[in-house]
């Protein structure tokens, strides 16, 4: 009989942990990207979408999950004729490479802001990324803010007018690092 009862909690405590994780899929139409690029003068600042993603909870804290950005849809809004550019081969090459990538592969939740540490992929070239994200639950799933995240797009061969590999662009350099602010609405 103890045998029995032991086997029914085990097998009860077995399954409310599984009812504890949870995916939800990213809402590709709520969801934005916001991205930032500084010049010697000046700078630009546009919107990127994403195509689909999921992450995954345990207990309400994120474990993992990743995104596919559709490199098609980036815009510069302050300047659209620059859009054109960022997508050739200069910058991010978008006919040769239409999608970007995040795969979560690790999450701090120790502290009360969780870090995310997930591989960025950016024309088939990757590199590990680390940054603060404020979750929040909903009633019907959940939301992830991280503001500026920093990029390096020398990580991902993309020299257009670096100081750090042309020494006699003066005014004309463009910053090597990019920020994007990201808003998360995902559901079950």
């Amino acid at each position: 009989m103890k045998r029995t009862l032991l086997f029914v909690a085990i097998i009860c405590s077995s399954s409310f942990a599984f009812a504890q994780k949870t995916t939800y899929k990213v809402n590709t139409q709520t969801s934005t990207i916001k991205w930032e690029a500084k010049k010697v003068v000046g700078g630009h600042v546009g919107t990127i979408a994403l195509k689909e993603g999921t992450i995954q909870t345990d207990k309400g804290k994120i474990t993992g999950g990743g995104f596919t950005i559709d490199m098609n849809s980036m815009a510069c809004t302050d300047a659209p004729k620059l859009t054109g550019h960022l997508k050739n081969e200069d910058f991010f090459d978008v006919p040769k490479y239409p999608t970007a990538k995040f795969v979560i592969a690790k999450v701090d939740n120790s502290k009360t802001t969780p870090i995310i540490t997930g591989n960025l992929t950016i024309k088939n070239k990757t590199k590990a990324i680390s940054f603060p994200a404020k979750v929040t639950s909903t009633a019907d799933g959940l939301s992830a803010e991280a503001l500026g995240v920093k990029v390096n797009r020398l990580d991902f061969d993309i020299q257009y007018r670096s100081a750090s590999f042309f020494s006699d662009l003066g005014n004309r350099a463009i910053e090597d690092e990019f920020t994007l602010d990201i808003q998360i609405k995902a559901t079950k």
